[in-house]
């Protein structure tokens, strides 16, 4: 159903809609928002379809179909301009808000600021998710610096912003080491500077990763009855995938004859085999007679690519009906498949590569969490 014009306030027929199509490693959507106000478009266009808020950036965005445009012309009749990003476009410069307030306004030359940097990362063929990240973690900075200009960036302003961070709660060291990789990138491939911040790098803390042992991974596929999203559990705990490895899968990556699954870009850009189980290929067969995918292996109700949030939503609930380890998350069952593998006497050679790591070390870590492995050190006192 289309949004209709008659639900229009006087004030918004005068309003202008910026809009950009963006192509991401996932999808391809529509982003736009009003040149000069905040405007709720759930309000305008409730009949949109997977309609999101992106506050960070400050924008929203649908899905780059031609109803997303009709909708949004219903709704906004004559006021669509298309841009190449939408930062690019010159505002007036607004007052600074105050001190804790989440929406912050970026000034022109910020405005600018981002938007070469945005390009510059998608230049590099960075991932979606790392211009998202990055460019959140800038929009806040270059917000709370509204009156600066670059040359006024130095190590003192970084620092005391992080501190300020800190004060505040929440602000985790890996947000800090993000927030600096964002920083360095800006400074050194948009404005020409230096290499810095080493100092301000935080302690890197080293934890292990959650895993769940054999009998766990039983009981918490045991309580899965729906067939696809059993199939869905199975097949990452089954390849050692991360989320949106399994959500990328397409049913031309599945290799039923020489039970092998093929992960095209992963993390890293990196295309890699990894294994299909044997026990899973009838459930496989079973799910798509069922569903009848078209593209990628596993698809949403409406077709197309199955959500991530989707997965940690299967995977929530399975772990809350079958009681083991409430920590656990989906990638919980990648680190197990690792140790599982490990604890059976796969070389960590043969597993760095099944994982897709770039360094050893990272695969290493699954020493120090397999029990079989402890359990198999016999202690010097033992042989006196």
């Amino acid at each position: 159903m289309l949004c209709g014009v008659a639900v229009l306030c006087p004030k918004l027929r005068e309003v202008t809609i910026l809009i950009q199509k963006v192509t991401g490693q996932a999808d391809t959507r529509y982003i736009f928002r009003e040149l000069r106000e905040a405007v709720d478009f759930r309000s305008y266009c409730p009949g949109l379809q997977d309609l999101r808020e992106h506050p960070d950036f400050g924008y929203w965005s649908a899905p780059a179909v031609p109803a997303t445009v009709q909708q949004l012309n219903a709704a906004f009749p004559g006021n669509l301009q298309w841009t190449y990003s939408l930062h690019a476009v010159p505002q007036p410069p607004p007052p600074r808000p105050p001190a804790g307030r989440k929406a912050i306004p970026l000034a022109q030359h910020w405005a600018e600021a981002l938007q070469h940097t945005e390009e510059q990362l998608r230049v590099r063929r960075y991932s979606w998710r790392t211009v998202k990240a990055y460019t959140a973690h800038l929009r806040r900075f270059f917000g709370m610096h509204y009156d600066y200009t670059p040359e006024q960036i130095d190590t003192a302003v970084v620092r005391r912003y992080i501190l300020e961070q800190s004060d505040q709660g929440s602000y985790s060291a890996s947000s800090q080491h993000q927030l600096l990789n964002a920083l360095k990138f800006w400074l050194e491939h948009v404005e020409g500077r230096e290499k810095t911040f080493v100092e301000l790098r935080p302690k890197k803390r080293h934890t292990l990763p959650q895993v769940l042992d054999v009998a766990e991974i039983k009981q918490l596929f045991a309580v899965v009855e729906n067939l696809k999203h059993r199939c869905i559990l199975k097949v990452i705990y089954g390849g050692g995938l991360r989320l949106q490895e399994l959500c990328n899968l397409r049913l031309s990556d599945v290799y039923y004859d020489r039970l092998e699954l093929y992960v095209k870009a992963g993390k890293g850009r990196k295309d890699r085999y990894t294994t299909l189980p044997q026990s899973l290929l009838h459930e496989l067969e079973q799910y798509r007679a069922q569903h009848q995918p078209t593209y990628w292996l596993f698809e949403g109700r409406e077709g197309g690519q199955y959500s991530p949030r989707s997965v940690q939503a299967i995977l929530k609930r399975a772990v809350v009906r079958s009681r083991v380890n409430p920590h656990a998350t989906v990638h919980t069952l990648r680190h197990s498949y690792a140790t599982h593998l490990l604890e059976r006497g796969i070389s960590l050679r043969h597993i760095q590569e099944l994982l897709g790591h770039n360094s050893s070390r990272t695969t290493e870590i699954y020493t120090h969490v397999s029990g079989a492995e402890r359990r198999r050190i016999v202690s010097p006192l033992d042989t006196l």
